[in-house]
């Protein structure tokens, strides 16, 4: 379970794509054309992880431990179909990490995202 705390900023993780073309992206685009989600050091974020597909994604983020409403603590998501899900994040491990589908095929279609830290 997370500390009681404020949260500091919020970002959305849209998953999309399809089978038919066979394309999955974050925030409507695939690894390397979506923009990196920047958070600042020691933020507490709120992450609304929606997924816009009809298949359910387990997405992993490297380096890092999120909650769940619940205070159940993980580093990996099961996303439902066409179903969004709230996180909670504590930005305590500076640097560059990434957040992908668990589904390697899907990664390598795109669906992955860099998070990066910033400065104030």
């Amino acid at each position: 379970m997370l500390p009681t705390r404020p949260i500091d900023a919020r970002a959305t993780i849209e998953l999309g794509g399809q089978a038919n073309p066979y394309r999955w992206v974050i925030n409507g685009a695939p690894f390397g054309q979506n923009q990196p989600l920047e958070v600042v050091d020691n933020d507490r974020l709120l992450l609304e992880v929606v997924n816009t597909t009809t298949r359910a994604h387990p997405v992993h983020l490297h380096g890092h431990t999120f909650a769940l409403d619940n205070g159940l603590r993980k580093d990996t998501l099961l996303v439902p179909p066409s179903s969004t899900t709230a996180v909670h994040l504590d930005a305590t491990n500076p640097g560059t990490w990434a957040l992908h589908c668990q589904n390697e095929y899907h990664t390598k279609a795109g669906m992955m995202l860099t998070m990066r830290y910033k400065g104030r």
